[in-house]
């Protein structure tokens, strides 16, 4: 007896042509400043000092306690950074596993499924962020995961449903105060299933009883470790009192590059919301079109067009724009010849920027980052305001951008605690400085620094 040819479908052959991109990208592509910035955090964490307190940071800090325990086992090196990314690609993974799993949920064919893990993977505003070192990632997990619960919630009415989508919420929260942005949607979904009579009453209470208990947790760790005031301003208020790196406006250079990169995809998301909107959102993928182009919204609204913020939209429009395509996709003729060009542009323009990207690759950081660990002792300051090569040497603890005219600000914030900086004082007591913005010419000390094999990274001649 002929055993059956196993066959392989193009949008599944498709979708590991870009795992396997994302994979490349995930070990050779450059490190973004976050990433490094959070590393650097990690290694406070790791030697027992306090968040907000200890040293400054502005994003909440579960991030840093969950990798502590990795840095400890993979040692103080660059190679870290590979470790972590690995750790990050795997999560990303995930989200794809739960994208598919709640185009499922929502009622639709595996195909469809597939397809929307396929647009994930063919998003670089996804990937791009995804594949880094930061909060953003598992955020964008957990709050995947509620969505997920949100969705089963309303087929089976039970309370472990609602209670597990609460839960993954507040850790999406715990993760990344933005979570907040995407999650508010959550409870709103809950409460308009109890008023259409789709959902019990109880389901509300559970939903929120189960969000509130961990972030409760969270907020007697703050008051308990006296770093509440010191959390409440660099989380929070001085957060608020910034506006976004990236306005919404087409003359933004990083604006054009985005929006040009995934143009197909975002004509799909708009084209699904119009035809859902016309339909009542009476559809199968209402809930995850609803949330997706929730977030697009309030991104746009507050003027956040970036990458890390659009990135957390991405799952739920590739569930929805996937099972609004799916149809197309199964039928014949014209717009199924159509359906496939738009989806061949996809391909080759996501290929292709993800191949350029990798190409972007991080050897020379890492033997930078390398390079200054091997000269200088545990206890030796780096001057690294732009978190470049500096993970585990005492720094300025990233109040970077609250010297020279934010100053003032931070110090309002604090009474006068926070905000003090002298550059000069700090690039003078420095082994190492990375003069990515002229501090050494302004502070006058170039005389005392020499070149390294490294661009913009000097130092001290005394240490030689």
């Amino acid at each position: 007896m002929q055993r059956p040819r196993w066959h392989l479908d193009p949008v599944s052959a498709l979708t590991w042509v870009f795992a396997a991109l994302t994979c490349a990208l995930a070990v050779f592509r450059f490190f973004d400043p976050d990433e490094i910035e959070h590393v650097h955090a990690t290694w406070h964490v790791l030697a027992g000092r306090l968040p907000f307190v200890d040293f400054f940071e502005h994003h909440h800090p579960l991030l840093w306690y969950t990798l502590a325990p990795v840095l400890a086992v993979a040692g103080e090196s660059a190679r870290a950074m590979i470790v972590f990314r690995l750790i990050f690609l795997g999560l990303t993974f995930a989200i794809a596993r739960v994208t598919y799993l709640l185009a499922v949920e929502t009622g639709e064919p595996p195909a469809a499924a597939r397809l929307a893990v396929l647009l994930l993977l063919t998003a670089t505003t996804f990937v791009s962020v995804a594949i880094e070192i930061r909060p953003d990632v598992p955020q964008m997990l957990f709050a995947s995961l509620s969505a997920l619960f949100v969705v089963r919630l309303f087929r089976t009415h039970a309370r472990r449903h609602a209670m597990a989508s609460g839960v993954m919420a507040a850790i999406s929260f715990l993760f990344l105060q933005k979570a907040l942005l995407l999650l508010v949607a959550c409870p709103f979904l809950v409460a308009l299933g109890v008023l259409r009579w789709r959902l019990p009453w109880r389901a509300v209470v559970w939903w929120l009883a189960s969000f509130i208990a961990p972030v409760a947790i969270f907020a007697a760790w703050l008051v308990a470790s006296r770093s509440w005031h010191d959390y409440l301003w660099s989380n929070w208020m001085l957060n608020a009192g910034f506006v976004g790196y990236h306005r919404l406006s087409v003359q933004n250079p990083f604006v054009l590059r985005e929006l040009a990169r995934g143009a197909v995809f975002w004509v799909l998301a708009l084209a699904m919301g119009v035809s859902a909107a016309r339909r009542g959102f009476r559809v199968t993928y209402a809930i995850p079109a609803v949330m997706g182009l929730a977030l697009v919204c309030v991104v746009a609204v507050t003027n956040k067009l970036a990458d890390r913020y659009l990135a957390a939209a991405v799952p739920f429009l590739a569930v929805a724009v996937a099972a609004w395509l799916a149809p197309v996709l199964a039928g014949r003729g014209t717009r199924l010849r159509l359906a496939w060009a738009v989806l061949g542009a996809i391909v080759a323009i996501s290929g292709f920027s993800m191949i350029r990207a990798t190409g972007r690759t991080n050897l020379l950081q890492l033997a930078q980052i390398q390079y200054v660990l091997d000269r200088t002792a545990p206890t030796g300051a780096v001057y690294d305001r732009g978190a470049a090569v500096n993970l585990f040497r005492p720094d300025v603890h990233y109040f970077w951008f609250l010297v020279g005219p934010d100053g003032p600000k931070a110090r309002r914030f604090t009474g006068q605690r926070r905000g003090d900086y002298q550059v000069c004082r700090e690039v003078g007591a420095a082994a190492f400085v990375y003069n990515a913005r002229g501090e050494l010419e302004q502070c006058g000390l170039l005389g005392r620094y020499g070149e390294t094999p490294f661009p913009l990274l000097f130092e001290r001649r005394d240490r030689r």
